[in-house]
């Protein structure tokens, strides 16, 4: 029955989920590039048992503006690390009330899971990582050319996100290498 219940996880993922994310511009390895050098990663994760004949599993969004790709290179930092969230199960698709783990407890339910995964990484996820990621470069082009405040939208409620930009201050060491120059800046 598990072994059921995993190949039924792995042929939704290669027939459901990822020919939407190609779909959407990620490559094979579930990376999609941004313009000026961002990055976009989705991630399964912790694909476990979890009841007998049941399996678990996480859906990790990482992404990262180019500014913060580029100084992540410079100074060793992780370069994905400034926008990060596990897609959230709807009621009926989780481990539990509550929990950001999937649960596939069948194998004939793993069709129903690719349709809802897809459509939330469609529908749902991407556009709010991309406004995200709108609104990390409108404030990191607000650091480097040295205003104080930047005015700015507010980020979509995408629940469960990290979004690192929110946590700067002034003395961050990102906002000084914002600061230190212009080849940081990026288009206008």
């Amino acid at each position: 029955m598990p072994s059921e219940v995993r190949a039924a996880y792995e042929e939704m993922l290669a027939t459901q989920v990822v020919p939407r994310l190609r779909a959407l511009g990620f490559d094979e390895a579930l990376r999609r590039e941004l313009p000026e050098d961002g990055l976009v990663a989705v991630g399964f994760v912790g694909e476990g048992a979890t009841f007998p004949g049941q399996l678990s599993f996480a859906i990790e969004v990482r992404a990262a503006t180019g500014r913060w790709v580029a100084y992540a290179r410079e100074t060793g930092a992780d370069e994905l690390a400034q926008l990060w969230s596990r897609v959230a199960p709807p009621a009926g698709f989780g481990f539990h009330s509550g929990s950001d783990d999937w649960n596939l407890r069948t194998a004939g339910d793993a069709p129903g899971y690719g349709t809802e995964i897809a459509r939330l990484l469609g529908d749902v996820v991407m556009p709010g990582i991309d406004r995200h990621l709108e609104l990390n470069g409108a404030l990191e082009r607000a650091f480097a050319a040295g205003d104080a405040v930047a005015a700015f939208g507010t980020p979509p409620a995408l629940p469960g996100i990290i979004n690192r930009m929110s946590y700067l201050g002034p003395d961050d060491p990102y906002v000084e290498w914002l600061r230190a120059g212009a080849a940081h800046a990026g288009p206008s």
